[in-house]
């Protein structure tokens, strides 16, 4: 009976050295991360075609760090003298799965009338969009006002424009999906590094690591931030199993989105 305790001991002690040697590592080296779905990072930057009535508006977005965008385009319409397109908005998440996109146009300009003068006129437009991940598009709807005048006789005159409904692509190749490169060092329980964020459409990001390891709970935790702008800043909280960096939480912003993910 005292060899069959001896033995059950025994072989309980290796089945705590078995399980010690599963844990984890520290990170250090190189490694490539891809993320999709609900951690999707967008940039719309691209050219679009609208139209509103008889006005043709064409202009060409450049989402900033921050996720917004303003500019201005170009538009045609017969018989007008002068035109001017300018336009602004923002990209912004509400959800983990959500992102709104605002889209504001303003339009004015002016036609000669002959003995009349100058006919003025001003058009807004506002398009609240939605991304749809599923058919690469933006959907929601669009209205506004239109506002004419002529000077000469006094007259102005402005009408709603009715909200209808819109749907406008994505820029080619634009899916949300993103790649985070890292390149960690180690100097006792602390990581130095740096690294590149790669969106779908080619857009990199340089970023630069610290961030430290716990021995006891086998985690690091990293901080990831754009090392010359905010465009990107990100916190991991992983572990490393065969050499590679299993993501247990990110949080953080890109591009004025924020960013949450949780392994389950």
């Amino acid at each position: 009976m005292n060899d069959l305790r001896k033995l059950t001991l025994l072989a309980g002690l290796v089945g705590i050295c078995g399980a010690s040697n599963v844990r984890g590592e520290m990170a250090s080296g190189s490694f490539t991360n891809t993320f999709n779905n609900g951690v999707r990072i967008w940039d719309i930057s691209g050219s679009y075609s609208n139209s509103v009535q008889d006005f043709a508006m064409d202009y060409t977005i450049n989402m900033d760090q921050s996720g917004k965008f303003s500019g201005h385009g170009s538009t045609t319409m017969p018989g007008v003298t002068t035109l001017d397109l300018g336009f602004f908005g923002t990209v912004r998440n509400v959800s983990s799965n959500v992102t709104k996109v605002n889209i504001c146009l303003r339009l004015k300009g002016s036609m000669d009338l002959g003995g009349q003068g100058l006919m003025n006129f001003r058009v807004a437009v506002n398009e609240k969009l939605e991304v749809d991940a599923a058919t690469g598009t933006m959907v929601g709807t669009m209205g506004g006002s239109a506002t004419v005048s002529i000077p000469a006789l006094g007259r102005t005159v402005s009408q709603r424009l009715p909200l209808s409904d819109v749907q406008t692509s994505m820029p080619v190749g634009m899916t949300g999906n993103w790649e985070l490169a890292l390149n960690v060092q180690t100097n006792r329980n602390h990581y130095t590094g740096n690294g590149e964020v790669t969106l779908c459409n080619g857009r990199t990001v340089p970023v630069v690591v610290n961030g430290s390891y716990g021995a006891k709970t086998d985690i690091s935790r990293l901080m990831i931030a754009g090392n010359t702008n905010g465009i990107v800043r990100l916190g991991l909280v992983s572990s490393v199993q065969g050499g590679q960096l299993q993501i247990q939480r990110l949080v953080g912003r890109a591009l004025g989105q924020s960013l949450r993910s949780v392994s389950p």
